[in-house]
This record gives structure tokens, C-alpha cells and sequence, in this order.
């Protein structure tokens, strides 16, 4: 994999030309891959078990409607929900013959943010993520909670280049982003990878993997940055 170089000031012309050079020009490991798939098939497990573990006795109505759909810090789609929209959305696109492109985030140094302001602080930051990457999708689009700290989308009927220039927008709107904890204000940064339906892949497990493994390559490479496998 060849990573897109992307300047904070760069033209959404020159970033798609960056991320399509760099499709195609080095295979991902098999064993790494492989890796990466199965921890998306272990997070799947885990959460379908944790979720019956919640407790609906005394919650009904809206209530309940919510804890089933979205995740209750940041109101986006969790995990359970997003993995079901995510295949409706695959199947449609099968049947119209259209892209998907698959956005992984990752708040770069979440735990040591956490470490060091606290949980509060830390609650705050997935709080400004999450309002972020509302803001920054369409409506027809899909976003969820992941895990802990990182997000993702489905960008539908849209390619490698669509889905790196949203990634890229809200790159830049996440380090736009001012936190303040006792006086003091840190920036925010994250790392990104795209994947996309069905040039990668057709499985829905796969795609992810190829997304985070995408995502996790940016990580390595020192965060706040975008890359596509």
C-alpha cells in the first residue's frame, strides 16, 4: 500500500488523484489481513453477546427504542444497528449495481487522553467526534459507533474518491476542533481508511477489515491523515 500524500491545504482534485495512484500498487499482507477480519468477526460476537446482558424491564417506549437503535453518547447508529444497516445497504447496492464506500476513524491517542483528562473529558471528545461526523453526512448515508473510540460510515453510491473526500472533510473539521480542560485547550487529530464496495470486496465483514486495516496503516504513520487500500 502507497500512502496518499495529503496536505492540510490540498485541492479535493489533487486528493483524489493522490488516493487513486496509490490504489493497486502493493497488495496488503494476506496473514495481516486475515488478522484484521477476524477481529472484526470477534468485536461482531462480542457485542451480540453484551447486548443481551441489557436490562429493558424498566424501560419502554421511546426508551427502549433508543437504547435498541443508537448509542447513547453520541447518538449515532451502535454497532449492532450500523452492521444491519450496513447490509441492507450492500444488498441494494447489489441489486442497483452502485458503490459503497466504508469510512473507518480512530481518534488518535484516545487512551492517553483519557489517562491523562479523565473520563468526562474523554465522553466530551466522542461527543464532538460524533456531532463531526453528523454534520458532515448525507442523509441517505449511514454512520455508527464502532467501539470505543473510533466511528464509521457508509457512504452510499459512492467510490474510493467519495469516500476519501468526506473522510478528508471531516479530518479537517476534527482538527479544527479545540478542547479545554483546566485552562489549558488541546487539539484533536484522527486517522482514517476507506474501503469500498464492490471493488474490494463483496462481504460485508471483509470490507470493514479492509477499512480498518486501511485506517490502522494511518494510525502507524502518525495519525491525522487519510489512506485507502
Amino acid at each position: 500500500m502507497t500512502e496518499p500524500k495529503i496536505e492540510k491545504n490540498e485541492s479535493f482534485k489533487e486528493l483524489v488523484l493522490a488516493l487513486k495512484a496509490s490504489r493497486g500498487q502493493k497488495k496488503v499482507d494476506s496473514a495481516y489481513q486475515s488478522a484484521v477480519l477476524n477481529r472484526v468477526r470477534d468485536l461482531e460476537q462480542a457485542q451480540a453477546a453484551e447486548s443481551k446482558k441489557i436490562t429493558t424491564a424498566t424501560m419502554r417506549g421511546e426508551d427502549l427504542e433508543k437504547l435498541a437503535l443508537l448509542d447513547p453518547l453520541t447518538d449515532l447508529y451502535n454497532y449492532r444497528t450500523f452492521i444491519k444497516e450496513l447490509k441492507a445497504e450492500l444488498s441494494r447496492a447489489r441489486r442497483y449495481q452502485h458503490s459503497v464506500a466504508l469510512c473507518m476513524i480512530s481518534i488518535d491517542n484516545f487512551e492517553e487522553m483519557s489517562k491523562q483528562y479523565g473520563l468526562l473529558t474523554a465522553d466530551a471528545i466522542l461527543k464532538i467526534i460524533g456531532n463531526v461526523v453528523k454534520h458532515a453526512v448525507r442523509e441517505v448515508d449511514i454512520s455508527g459507533r464502532y467501539n470505543k473510540h473510533q466511528f464509521i460510515i457508509a457512504l452510499t453510491n459512492s467510490g474510493v474518491s467519495g469516500g476519501a473526500i468526506v473522510a478528508e472533510r471531516i479530518r479537517q473539521r476534527i482538527a479544527g476542533q479545540a478542547i479545554s480542560y483546566n485552562w489549558e485547550s488541546f487539539s484533536l487529530t484522527g486517522s482514517f481508511g476507506v474501503a469500498v464496495y464492490p471493488d474490494q470486496t463483496e462481504e460485508w465483514d471483509a470490507l470493514i477489515a479492509r477499512a480498518v486495516d486501511a485506517m490502522e496503516h494511518a494510525t502507524a504513520r502518525g495519525g491525522d491523515r487519510v489512506l485507502a487500500i
